[in-house]
C-alpha cells in the first residue's frame, strides 16, 4: 500500500547520525500524522506475526491518548520514531546560514553543524511505519477521526530512518524496533527470554537449558513468570525465576564479572566474556548440586516427579524448590560473596534450614493455615537468614522486632546463629 494520492510536505528538520543509523529529526503536525503513517505491520512479512502486533494495539490506550490530546492543556509526546522507504524524500540543507548572520554567537558554526540544519521533503508516495510510538500514533489517528478540535493542529517530534525491504534491511529493521520499544515499554520477560540477543541473563538462561543437564527437557517450567503451575509436579522451577536467579548472581555477587543490572540487560558485552557468565551460571547450579542433598538429587534424575513431590506440595517440603526460595538463597549467596569466594559461599548458605514448615520461614514464606507460599516477608526472611551466617545488615533487636510482628508472636526468638 503506498500513500501516492497525498501531497507534498516540507517539514522543518535537523540531521543527525548515530551508530549506523542517519536520521531526520523532524516537526509535523497531528494531522500529517494521522494521514501519512501506518502502523509497523511491515516488521514482519509473515502476516501472523504482523497481527500480532495489531493485536497488542488493541489492548493499548488509543482512547485515553485521544481524549488527552482533546482536553489536556499541558499534553506533550516524546519523538515517534518512524521508518521511511519508497518514494523521494529529500533533504535540503541550509548551507548558507554562517554567511548571511551578523550575530557573533553562530560565526563559529562548524560546516557539520550547519550542514545538520534544514528541511526534509516528503512528496506524498513514501511509505511511513511507526517503530516507536504506535500507542501514541493510534491515539493520534483515533482523535482526528473523532474530529480533534485544534486549531493550529499541535506539532509532534518525529525522528524518520531509513528502512530497507531486504532481508538485511528487515533485520535491521527489526532490532531497533524492539530496542526502542524495550526501552521505552518493556518487552515481555518471556520475548526477552526467548529471543534477546542482548540481554545478558536472557542468553545464559537459554544456554543452561540447552547446552547443560541441569535444566534439561521438563527440569524447567517454560513460564515466564515466577508462579509455578500447582499441576507441575516435574520442573525444579520457572524460565522467568531462573531469569531472577541469574539477575542476582550476575549483577550483585562479587565477581570479576559484576556489572549492574541495565548494562547486563541492554550491552551485549563481547562473545568471550558471555562465555564467562555462561559458566559463572553453570558452576553456581553445580555448586548447588554438590552441597544441597536435594538439588542433588534432583539433578542426578530423569524421573524428577518423586523427588518433587517430596520437596514441593500441600505438606510444604524444601523452600529450594519454590522460585521465592531459590531467590532468597542466591541473595544470601551473593551477599554472602562479599567476604568469600562463590565456592565457600554456597557450602556456608547450604547449612541453613530448607524445611517451609519449621521456623524461620513458617509464618513468613510458608502459611501454614492455609498451605500456600507468602511473598510479603521477602525481607525480614532473608535477613533472619543472613543473621543466622552472620551477615545481617540489621541488629538483633531490629530483626526480632519485626520477627516477632511479621509472624504474629510476641514469644518468638530468632533461629540460633549457625557461625
Amino acid at each position: 500500500m503506498t500513500t501516492a494520492t497525498l501531497d507534498r510536505i516540507v517539514l522543518p528538520a535537523l540531521r543527525g547520525v548515530m551508530g549506523r543509523w542517519v536520521y531526520y529529526s523532524c516537526l509535523m503536525n497531528l494531522q500529517e500524522l494521522a494521514r501519512r503513517v501506518r502502523f509497523a505491520d511491515e516488521v514482519h512479512k509473515n502476516e501472523q506475526l504482523s497481527d500480532m502486533i495489531q493485536r497488542q494495539l488493541t489492548k493499548g490506550r488509543s482512547a485515553q491518548i485521544a481524549d488527552y490530546l482533546q482536553g489536556q492543556e499541558e499534553r506533550f509526546f516524546n519523538s515517534l520514531v518512524v521508518a521511511t522507504y519508497g518514494g523521494h524524500p529529500n533533504w535540503h540543507a541550509l548551507s548558507d546560514v554562517r554567511s548571511r548572520n551578523t550575530e557573533e554567537e553562530l560565526s563559529s558554526l562548524t560546516e557539520e553543524t550547519i550542514a545538520s540544519v534544514g528541511f526534509l521533503t516528503l512528496h506524498g508516495n513514501e511509505n511511513l511505519f511507526a517503530l516507536d510510538g504506535q500507542h501514541r500514533l493510534a491515539g493520534v489517528k483515533k482523535a482526528i477521526t473523532e474530529g480533534l478540535k485544534q486549531d493550529p493542529y499541535d506539532e509532534l517530534s518525529v525522528i524518520f530512518v531509513a528502512h530497507e525491504t531486504t532481508k538485511k534491511g528487515l533485520e535491521r529493521t527489526r532490532r531497533l524496533f524492539t530496542t526502542l520499544n524495550k526501552t521505552a515499554r518493556p518487552v515481555s520477560k518471556g520475548d526477552i527470554i526467548a529471543l534477546d540477543e542482548d540481554d545478558v541473563m536472557a542468553i545464559s538462561v537459554r544456554w543452561l537449558i540447552e547446552e547443560t543437564t541441569f535444566f534439561r527437557d521438563s527440569n524447567v517450567a517454560f513460564v515466564a513468570s515466577n508462579n509455578m503451575p500447582v499441576s507441575n509436579t516435574v520442573s525444579l522451577t520457572t524460565i522467568g525465576n531462573l531469569y531472577d536467579v541469574l539477575t542476582i548472581l550476575f549483577s550483585n555477587a562479587h565477581t570479576n564479572l559484576r556489572r549492574g543490572k541495565n548494562e547486563l540487560q541492554r550491552v551485549r558485552p563481547p562473545d568471550e566474556q558471555l562465555k564467562k557468565y555462561f559458566a559463572l551460571a553453570n558452576d553456581y547450579f553445580s555448586l548447588l548440586a554438590k552441597h544441597v542433598t536435594e538439588l542433588q538429587q534432583f539433578f542426578a534424575t530423569k524421573n524428577t516427579e518423586p523427588i518433587i513431590k517430596k520437596h514441593r506440595g500441600s505438606h510444604g517440603g524444601s523452600a529450594l524448590f519454590r522460585p521465592i526460595g531459590l531467590e532468597i538463597f542466591t541473595k544470601i549467596v551473593a551477599t554472602l560473596t562479599k567476604d568469600t569466594p562463590l565456592p565457600e559461599a554456597v557450602r556456608l548458605a547450604s547449612r541453613l534450614p530448607r524445611t517451609l514448615s519449621r521456623a524461620p520461614y513458617r509464618g513468613l514464606m510458608w502459611d501454614a493455615s492455609n498451605r500456600t507460599i507468602s511473598n510479603a516477608h521477602k525481607v525480614t526472611l532473608r535477613e533472619i537468614l543472613l543473621y543466622m551466617v552472620g551477615a545481617s545488615k540489621f541488629t538483633e533487636a531490629t530483626l526480632l522486632e519485626r520477627y516477632r510482628r511479621e509472624i504474629d508472636d510476641d514469644a518468638a526468638n530468632l533461629p540460633a546463629k549457625l557461625v
